[in-house]
């Protein structure tokens, strides 16, 4: 059975205007569904088109911005923790220093960022591709 984008919107709780935006960043429909498998099992930092130059990732952040903020609230309360610190534990700050409370408030909330919080918008993009491709690859393997 082939799956629709309404689909994947009503099969999440992640705002549907990111799931869009997602999949318009990723090509559309089509480019999203051929890559959201390996999006889903191998991270998105693996060079998907529209997630790979920061300038790319730094405009899609900045723009969803607000639904970025609320899935990631959404899952820092179903994870017993706060925002700032899940996102400092993503996996693309493993090897190297941690973004302060500081820079991910600003990047995530106050629109203000500095020249320093590239990565950190960097790291939200690409967080928002996994989170839909996950949920993509989810809604794959209960069909």
């Amino acid at each position: 059975m082939k799956i629709r984008l309404t689909q994947l919107i009503d099969s999440t709780n992640i705002p549907p205007a990111l799931v869009r935006a997602v999949v318009r960043q990723l090509g559309g429909w089509e480019s999203f569904t051929e890559s959201a498998p390996d999006i889903a099992n191998h991270g998105i930092d693996g060079g998907f088109s529209g997630f790979i130059y920061y300038r790319d990732t730094e405009a899609f952040a900045k723009r969803n911005r607000a639904n970025i903020a609320s899935m990631a609230e959404d899952q820092a309360r179903d994870f017993g923790t706060n925002v700032t610190e899940m996102i400092q534990n993503f996996g693309c700050f493993r090897s190297g220093p941690k973004p302060t409370d500081s820079e991910i408030g600003l990047a995530l909330y106050a629109g203000r960022e500095k020249e320093d919080s590239v990565p950190v918008l960097n790291a939200l993009a690409w967080y928002a591709g996994e989170e839909v491709a996950r949920a993509y690859n989810d809604l794959l393997e209960r069909e």
